[in-house]
């Protein structure tokens, strides 16, 4: 008995041990993207510094998105990106260099825009290679410590752009250089903890997770950050009327962060059941109310508008992270494949958005921004809610993660399945009604295939799943998968 409860006890410190680790590293990725895009503003406003950090954004993008796309057409191939030492040890190293060459050449130590370029592209395929590294660890670990993780890592974000931001020039040099290796230290350390920390009862993949079934999600999330990055890019300084020195867009985004752990904070509280359309939904309506706020007549709706976009980017973001760490749990897919697909689709639309965006940026002149002003605004708002109703929606999620392509169900059946859900509807006190729904749940089914199949609403299928759930002391779809094959009589 003393044996299993030291034996907890471990458990417990190590579990607190990985968040607190994963946590900080892996807001230190962020921290450093922030003082990599920043770093040579702080020289003074000049129009050469804003054309280098113009250019120096657009080639990051470009490269994270190539990145992305190289990982999607071999991800296949590939079962895990962690167990290459070359690409882990290779992805400091890019960044490190990265930042080397971009600050020489936006310093003029080494004139030369080819310098420039290349430190760019180091910097773009370091930090998106980082980001999946960092959540196929999320993927072998609890799901609840992966949104405790995001939510410390938003915070942490948020403090240290508040404490770097008045950083000397010299300084946030060295920290920049330094850093990709502290991130290195804590994610080799906090992937050596996530083997002593997964549970009993770890999930196990059981159904393979197909490009049509993310296609309607990953659609929608390109057309959400289209829409972010258009507005950032192509209308905000213009018509905002921020100067080149960036005092108001570093304070508007450090107020982002903060708002942006809130709103998480909430949104993930609410998130019951993993409905990840919550996040989504969390996301659209702060930016329709940061682009509303644009034609109202008071002072502060720039500022208004730039923190909603950039709290609703970040929420985007990170819930398709959350969505596809979540999937890849439990796909037979390759992981690096399922992850590089939500990656890819985000660095889609901002690719998309940046060019729309400069491309109308150099056209709108701000003597005409009181005309041009509302039919953007517009714009984005019909963007954003053709995005929720018919990409982002729940049925999506559900086929996404759930829905077992076809063959699946055939074979679960002759394993004996319908007799498996008989003995847990009788073990559980489950009704007949229950039992039908018990059965479409073990075959993978989502919501709305069991709302038509047993001709009832949507509500009454989501009642029926939430009893179910109840009386087999569960919460999610895969505690019943897991209860449902170690079942040997209650």
């Amino acid at each position: 008995m003393w044996g299993f409860l030291k034996k907890g006890t471990v458990s417990f410190r190590g579990a607190a041990l990985l968040v607190i680790v994963g946590a900080i590293s892996f807001a230190l990725t962020r921290v450093w993207m922030t003082l990599a895009i920043n770093l040579h503003i702080s020289i003074g406003p000049s129009v050469d510094a804003v054309a280098s950090i113009q250019a120096l954004v657009s080639i990051i993008i470009v490269a994270r998105f190539l990145t992305d796309a190289v990982f999607v057409a071999v991800g296949r191939r590939i079962p895990s990106l962690a167990a290459h030492p070359t690409v882990v040890a290779g992805v400091p190293i890019a960044l490190s260099f990265g930042t080397l060459f971009v600050t020489c050449a936006a310093n003029g130590w080494i004139d030369s825009f080819a310098l420039l370029a290349l430190g760019a592209v180091c910097c773009g395929i370091g930090i998106e290679t980082f980001w999946l590294l960092w959540s196929e660890l999320f993927v072998s670990i609890d799901f609840d410590k992966v949104k405790t993780i995001i939510l410390a890592k938003i915070g942490i974000d948020a403090v240290c752009a508040l404490v770097f931001g008045s950083l000397p020039y010299e300084a946030a040099f060295v920290l920049l250089v330094v850093l990709p290796l502290v991130c290195l230290v804590g994610f080799r350390w906090a992937w050596s903890l996530r083997a002593s920390e997964e549970p009993a009862t770890a999930a196990k993949p059981w159904r393979n997770i197909s490009l049509k079934q993310f296609a309607p999600i990953g659609i929608g999330v390109v057309m959400l950050c289209f829409g972010f990055n258009f507005s950032q890019s192509g209308f905000q300084d213009v018509l905002s009327g921020i100067d080149n020195s960036y005092t108001l867009g570093n304070w508007v985004s450090i107020i982002g962060r903060f708002v942006t752990f809130a709103v998480m904070f909430v949104a993930l509280k609410l998130m019951k059941d993993c409905h990840f359309e919550v996040l989504f939904r969390a996301s659209i309506v702060t930016a329709t109310i940061g682009f509303l706020s644009l034609i109202l007549p008071f002072d502060g709706r720039f500022a208004c508008f730039s923190i909603a976009v950039i709290v609703a980017s970040f929420i985007a973001e990170n819930a398709i992270t959350l969505l596809t760490v979540y999937a890849a749990k439990h796909a037979t897919n390759s992981p690096v494949q399922i992850l590089a697909w939500g990656q890819l689709a985000l660095r889609a639309g901002g690719l998309f958005g940046v060019i729309a965006g400069n491309a109308i940026a150099h056209s709108v002149s701000t003597d005409m921004h009181e005309e041009v002003l509302p039919y953007l605004v517009s714009l984005e708002v019909l963007l954003l809610t053709f995005a929720a109703i018919y990409f982002v929606r729940e049925q999506n999620i559900s086929r996404f993660l759930w829905e077992v392509v076809p063959g699946a169900v055939e074979t679960s059946e002759s394993d004996g399945a319908p007799y498996k859900t008989a003995l847990l509807a009788d073990a559980y006190g489950l009704t007949q009604r229950e039992q039908e729904v018990l059965g479409l749940l073990l075959r993978g089914r989502s919501i709305p295939y069991i709302k038509e199949t047993l001709y009832i609403s949507t509500n009454t299928a989501k009642t029926h799943v939430r009893h179910i759930y109840q009386k087999m002391g569960i919460h999610e779809r895969q505690e019943l998968l897991t209860l449902a094959n170690t079942f040997r009589g209650k």
